[in-house]
């Protein structure tokens, strides 16, 4: 015969597995919508009937039907739906940095088709040249017509002005923005590092690190939600060791390693307007291939065709934008200063002793010389011709404004001649002129080239735009799928509770049935007849 009491054990292990069961459904219930908790289950065993028993020993057919123990508290969790979540929510964030940036520069340039008010202002300040232009055409003599042009003329460079400040400060602000983000990646790995700690100091892993089971999970938990927030600055790579902590790799630079963590550095170059990200430990350039990281420096370094330094990318970023913006600042200043000639006066070959005519100025290597109408403004608030011409410096000559409208007026001195007032016009509205920038070249009217300049904007930001929506979707499916297997379903739980509960019951009927053949058996055997 068996042991008198073994089947109490037998009864109360299944009672006690019931219970615990119980609880952890309990448990998953509660955090049904807290967040990065994943799904928990109790993992039982029955009970060997002898420590000494494999499956093809010898079995004590007396000790059987021991129970059940429990193993530990085990996860519901699909390393690959991770790997594959995390990678495509590294390109959607990727995706989405970059157009939330090219949106910042649209919306600092403006729509150049739109000359309506409240529309793109520097095609309203070329609308306001062209019209002050004309009207002194048909009133030639007319100083505060003249004036007029030089009004429109300085409304237009100090549009350019604004427009380079508002790129600068949308510069400013992605800087800002990736250094605050630079912050959240270190403080993420530091903490993936101090959970590392903990899960692997904890009593049960350090007896047994092979086992699975006996791990602190909410611990874990709290770090597979790091994980994946750490996906979406950078593309990851997680290895689980076998004493529960992970090895993360970012870039494929190792980043934590049990304990231990490196950081990133970010430093700015003020002249050049381009950041750079390194590792602190070896001190080389931070190499990703997604994540929002990645977005920040390619559209911030971003020059397109025109890239010139080291660390530039050939993205269509905020650098790419001020150079074209430069190029119509330096355009523009070149066209204009090209037209009304200088003029001095000459003795009159054919009469020497007569009074003097004027003639064209030219230079010492004997260039004609023209009036400067646009020049660039130094630190001091003067103007210098001897400077090239961007978005930032454009101004009206001083030349121009301490002269007023008489410099303006035609080089004759007669106030008879507008012609040089139309020839500005054309080349302003209505002339094809090249637009030379430092890798790319645009032939077409100021018109054409700022509806080209905001156009490619507006396409950049709809490519971003499109392929976040793919890749997010991607993402979103995957994370649906892990959802299906770590998250907790409701329904499937209740189920759980009740098949748990029926267990639980059935454990305590086996008890009484036992109670009741223990009573017989110690207050009826050897009776007979009573």
């Amino acid at each position: 015969m068996r042991p008198t009491f073994m089947g109490f054990e037998t009864a109360k292990s299944g009672l006690n597995v019931s219970q615990k069961a119980l609880d952890i459904t309990g448990n998953n219930l509660a955090n049904a919508d807290t967040a990065g908790y994943t799904r928990q289950r109790l993992d039982v065993n029955s009970i060997a009937p002898s420590s000494y028993s494999t499956r093809i020993a010898v079995n004590r057919i007396g000790l059987t039907g021991q129970g059940v123990e429990g193993l530990g508290v085990g996860q519901t969790r699909d390393a690959f739906l991770d790997k594959r979540f995390r990678d495509e929510y590294s390109s959607a964030s990727y995706y989405s940095q970059a157009n939330a940036i090219l949106n910042d520069i649209q919306s600092a340039l403006g729509d150049a088709s739109d000359v309506s008010e409240g529309g793109d202002v520097f095609a309203q300040a070329i609308r306001q040249i062209y019209e002050s232009l004309n009207d002194f055409s048909g009133n030639p003599t007319s100083t505060p017509h003249a004036n007029l042009v030089l009004s429109a003329f300085n409304n237009a460079t100090q549009v350019l002005q604004l427009l380079d400040k508002k790129l600068n400060d949308v510069a400013d602000q992605q800087i800002f923005d990736l250094g605050v983000g630079v912050d959240r990646v270190n403080s993420i790995l530091e903490q993936i590092a101090h959970l590392n700690k903990s899960i692997s100091n904890d009593a049960t892993v350090l007896q047994n690190p092979d086992n699975e089971y006996f791990r602190p999970n909410e611990l874990m938990d709290h770090r597979n939600l790091l994980l994946d927030e750490l996906a979406s600055y950078g593309n990851i790579n997680v290895t689980l060791n076998g004493d529960a902590t992970v090895t993360v790799k970012m870039g494929n630079h190792e980043v934590v390693s049990g304990e231990t963590f490196d950081k990133i550095n970010m430093s700015t170059d003020e002249e050049l307007g381009i950041v750079s990200l390194t590792w602190n430990a070896i001190g080389d350039s931070v190499q990703l291939t997604g994540g929002a990281l990645l977005g920040y420096t390619d559209f911030i370094n971003g020059r397109g065709t025109n890239m010139q330094n080291p660390g530039e990318t050939n993205k269509q970023g905020i650098l790419y934008y001020k150079d074209r913006l430069n190029t119509m600042a330096r355009t523009m200043a070149n066209l204009v200063n090209s037209v009304i000639p200088e003029m001095e006066e000459t003795p009159d070959p054919n009469n020497p002793d007569g009074p003097p005519i004027l003639t064209q100025k030219v230079d010492g290597n004997g260039n004609l010389v023209f009036k400067e109408l646009i020049s660039a403004k130094t630190a001091d608030g003067t103007t210098d011709n001897k400077i090239p011409v961007t978005a930032a410096n454009i101004s009206v000559s001083d030349l121009w404004t301490q002269g007023g409208a008489d410099y303006f007026i035609s080089a004759s001195g007669d106030k008879n001649n507008a012609n040089y007032a139309q020839q500005i016009s054309n080349l302003l509205t209505g002339q094809a002129v090249e637009f030379v920038s430092y890798g790319e070249t645009f032939t077409g009217t100021f018109e054409e080239y700022l509806i080209d300049y905001t156009g490619k904007i507006g396409a950049d930001a709809s490519f971003y735009e499109n392929r976040q929506n793919v890749v997010a979707k991607v993402a979103d499916e995957y994370l649906n799928k892990r959802d299906e297997i770590s998250g907790v379903s409701e329904n499937e739980e209740t189920v759980n509770m009740m098949t748990y509960q029926k267990s639980f019951n059935a454990s305590s009927r086996l008890m009484t049935t036992l109670d009741d053949l223990l009573d017989t058996l110690i207050n009826s055997t050897g009776r007979v007849g009573l």
